[in-house]
């Protein structure tokens, strides 16, 4: 499991946004910006992408060295953003380079586009055009596809979790952790801008992002709040929503491509905390009969299935049956904890970033 981290998943998955488009017509689209996409077999609004790779990556006489998430998302051929730099000597606009991480591992090669100087005076911007990665995903972000709001790059896990929730026309749904919007919008979609869905994030910035992505979706239900949700509660008040999605920030470590990782059990066990105060305010908003659906990126125990009997044992929460499984259950993994009815992604069987999924009842 571990070694498939180090690698992309095989397919490229992409949301279809059906405010605005059908399937059939954005894999139209996509095809005439030569990109060929095929249909899942999985959700009707999910598209993927072969990734292509490895390649060999040359080693040039001028590097730059990006920090970690530069380096993971360079690997599969996205270019350099000036923040993402690190380190760059004596580089002049124009000359070839080799892209490493802070580790040493080459991740591509491109051309670029400002000098050393410059990467380290300016706060934003392309710094390198990368032009052979190791392994190459389409840039979805620059099709014209995209700008036009027809599709929205999404993970698989992701938007299964949206479906997990099985949001309707007139609920008053909650994104407790939402920037930068993937799952709220796809909420939106699935309900045809018919549901109420508060998204909140205590970031400024990320609710900023959310916002320009719901424009450019045409999502038009979402009301947002800068807040912290550890103490949503104040503002929202207790027993309101009927749906509440709770995607807490995690460690993690199913994400991949990954480069490497330095998180320690320490930052495991204070991430797991943190959740589980995320999940006690999470039971507080919502309503009597009201769900709560669970997810994350990451593979630990502790920030997964201990959480949830955390949430069974302490909040009186109840275990749904998901209505899509396509993850295995934990009984599988850990039999001790009886969690048959949530499911966990794994890399190396599922071909998708480590995930996991669970829906809760609150009784």
């Amino acid at each position: 499991m571990l070694k498939a981290l180090l690698s992309p998943s095989s397919r490229y998955y992409i949301r279809v946004n059906t405010l605005k488009s059908t399937r059939d017509e954005v894999l139209e689209s996509l095809l005439k910006e030569g990109i060929k996409a095929f249909k899942s077999k999985i959700l009707p609004e999910a598209i993927c992408v072969p990734i292509r790779g490895p390649f060999k990556i040359r080693l040039h006489k001028k590097i730059v060295v990006v920090d970690k998430f530069t380096a993971e998302s360079v690997l599969l051929g996205a270019d350099v953003y000036i923040p993402g730099v690190l380190k760059a000597h004596n580089v002049k606009e124009g000359d070839l380079v080799s892209i490493v991480s802070p580790e040493g591992y080459l991740v591509a090669e491109g051309i670029a586009l400002i000098s050393s100087k410059e990467m380290r005076e300016k706060s934003h911007g392309i710094a390198v055009k990368v032009t052979n990665s190791k392994y190459r995903a389409p840039k979805v972000r620059e099709l014209y596809t995209f700008k036009k709001g027809l599709i929205y790059d999404q993970s698989l896990p992701a938007m299964i979790t949206s479906r997990v929730l099985e949001p309707k026309p007139g609920e008053l749904i909650v994104d407790m952790c939402a920037a930068p919007g993937g799952k709220t919008t796809h909420i939106a979609q699935l309900t045809k801008n018919k549901s109420n869905i508060i998204a909140v994030d205590r970031s400024k910035n990320k609710i900023k992002r959310l916002i320009e992505n719901c424009e450019r979706l045409g999502v038009t239900c979402v009301k947002t709040l800068v807040y912290d949700s550890r103490y949503l509660s104040k503002e929202l008040g207790k027993n309101v929503a009927d749906k509440v999605l709770l995607d807490p920030p995690c460690t993690a470590l199913g994400v991949r491509p990954k480069i490497y990782e330095n998180k320690k059990c320490k930052d495991i066990l204070a991430t797991a905390a943190y959740q589980r105060q995320l999940l006690k305010e999470a039971t507080k908003i919502t309503r009597k009969g009201g769900v709560i659906v669970y997810s994350t990126c990451t593979l630990s125990v502790e920030e997964n299935e201990m959480n949830i009997l955390y949430a069974i044992n302490k909040l009186g929460l109840k275990l749904l049956k998901q209505s899509i499984t396509v993850g295995m259950p934990s009984s599988l993994i850990l039999p001790e904890l009886h969690l048959t009815y949530v499911q966990r992604f794994l890399p190396h069987i599922h071909e998708t970033p480590g995930y996991f999924i669970a829906k809760l009842l609150k009784p």
